[in-house]
């Protein structure tokens, strides 16, 4: 999902004519590559392969963006839109992350394997308020 964002991302900040939303995107979409280095090597403790995964959630956020904008004339409305779809996004990564969380307290997982979700997370949860400051 967070390489998804990344794309997505890119294309917010590109599509954003307030700069301050645009500069929002362009520095998360930076943090994002930053998350996946630091998420992407977990994997290999537990097993598991890292790769792309259909996420309905996401693509139905992207849909649902597409058809607003389509609709919307005023440049502001549409920044409106794409800080709504912003927060909407990042609503999602941290009940992801929440999910990934409860699973290494089951598993019993290291603080080491813990700690960067939990970054990651503080991360999307100041995401959130940023982009709700942005908006409002």
């Amino acid at each position: 999902m967070e390489r998804e964002l990344e794309d997505l991302q890119a294309e917010l900040a590109e599509a954003a004519t307030d700069e301050e939303i645009e500069e929002f995107y362009m520095a998360h979409g930076e943090a994002t590559t930053e998350q996946i280095g630091r998420i992407e090597p977990l994997f290999e403790p537990v097993q598991a392969e890292p790769g792309p995964i259909e996420n309905s959630s996401l693509e139905g956020l992207r849909e649902r963006r597409e058809e607003l904008i389509e609709d919307v004339r005023d440049p502001n409305l549409g920044d409106l839109v794409e800080a709504e779809l912003g927060r909407a996004i990042e609503r999602l990564e941290i009940t992801k992350l929440e999910t990934l969380l409860t699973l290494a307290d089951r598993m019993d997982l290291p603080a080491e394997l813990v700690d960067p979700l939990e970054e990651t997370k503080a991360e999307a949860e100041n995401g959130l308020e940023e982009l709700t400051a942005l908006a409002a």
